[in-house]
Parts: C-alpha cells; sequence; structure tokens
C-alpha cells in the first residue's frame, strides 16, 4: 500500500493542495493529466527526488528511505549511461535489489540478445526502451512506478509489456503508470486517477 497524506506540491507553480490517496496492492493505476501539468512530479515526489511543501508519502507506513529495495523507479531511457551495456545494468538492478529474477529470462522476453553487449550509445530507441522495462520486472520490487513506460515501443512489444504489467499484478505489485496510451491500456488498469486542479481525482 501507498499512501498519499495531505500531499502539497509546488513548483513553478501549485501542482497538489492538500492531497490524499491510498494505492492499494495487487492493483495497476492510471495517472493521466495535461502534458506539463504534474504527473513526472507526482512520481518523482513519491521517491523523494522532489520535496513536498507539505504532507508524506509512505509505502506500507514506511519512509521511501525505509523500503527503497522494494520500490523500482527509472523515469526516462535519457537516465541510461550509454557508455555502459544493458547487461551492465541488469546486473546492477538484480544485485541492488537483491533480486532472484532472472536476467536470461527478460533478455529473451525482449528479444535483446543480439544487442544487450552493446554499449547503449549504439541503441535505438525501442532497444533503450525494452532495455527499461525489463528492468522493472528484474528488480524484483513490490511497488513499480513508470513515466510513459510504452514510449517508443512497437504495438507488438506494448503488448507484450501489456501482459507482463498483468502478470505482476497477479503476484501482488502494485504499479502505477503515467500514459498517454489511455485507450489501449483501459483493459489492465483497475483504476484511473486525473491530475486536476491539484487533486487526484479518480474516474
Amino acid at each position: 500500500m501507498i499512501e498519499i497524506k495531505n500531499l502539497s506540491l509546488t513548483l513553478r507553480e501549485p501542482i497538489l493542495q492538500n492531497a490524499n490517496f491510498v494505492f492499494q496492492d495487487g492493483q495497476i493505476y492510471l495517472l493521466q493529466a495535461l502534458n506539463g501539468t504534474g504527473k513526472t512530479s507526482v512520481l518523482r515526489t513519491m521517491v523523494s527526488l522532489l520535496a513536498p511543501d507539505a504532507g508524506h508519502v509512505s509505502f506500507d507506513g514506511h519512509e521511501f528511505t525505509e523500503v527503497k529495495q522494494q520500490v523500482f523507479y527509472l523515469e526516462t531511457a535519457d537516465w541510461f549511461d550509454k557508455n555502459l551495456s544493458g547487461l551492465d545494468y541488469m546486473q546492477f538492478v538484480k544485485q541492488e535489489w537483491q533480486s532472484d529474477q532472472k536476467i536470461e529470462t527478460e533478455i529473451n522476453r525482449w528479444q535483446m540478445g543480439d544487442y544487450v553487449k552493446m554499449p547503449i550509445r549504439k541503441y535505438s530507441l525501442g532497444m533503450k526502451q525494452k532495455l527499461l522495462v525489463s528492468l522493472y520486472s528484474l528488480s524484483g520490487a513490490k511497488y513499480l512506478l513508470m513515466d510513459e513506460i510504452n514510449n517508443g515501443l512497437d504495438e507488438d512489444s506494448r503488448q507484450v509489456l501489456y501482459q507482463q504489467l498483468v502478470a505482476l499484478k497477479k503476484h501482488g505489485k502494485l504499479i502505477i503508470m503515467a500514459s498517454h496510451y489511455q485507450d489501449e491500456v483501459a483493459s489492465i488498469v483497475d483504476q484511473t486517477l486525473t491530475l486536476k486542479k491539484q487533486r487526484l481525482v479518480q474516474e
């Protein structure tokens, strides 16, 4: 469970004002809003990359710093060091998150065998996005926060992603995803939240 309690956040302008919501385990939540109105900032605040004006976020009653290994958030493939390989990142995530997930399973799922040992600077957008997606499963984390996770994926790869998200949900994962593919993900989403007038509104 992730609880947002009395959360207020202001950057250039107010994004959240006294927002409250409880995200339940084993659910997929879609977070939607107009571009530039704060979806990414909300996710960043949840993982302590941004400090709120007031209020707090808790994970099963704990602060983020106490449960970091149970949370996975990789905002964008632009965060990758282009001189490292996909395999470098997979090995790092498996070690740091103390995961028992198998690297080979993700390589095969996303058909990365031909390039996973190459430097990321040689990857296409789709290749980088497949790597990013694979790290979520590989982490074994309970809480998965995803920002436009399906960007850069072709239709077939997006379907693989959605099947994997449903499988993760069935294993009790709590998934929050911001996505422009609202119609496409509607069939796998349990609840939709809209960032509207500095509130999280349940649709």
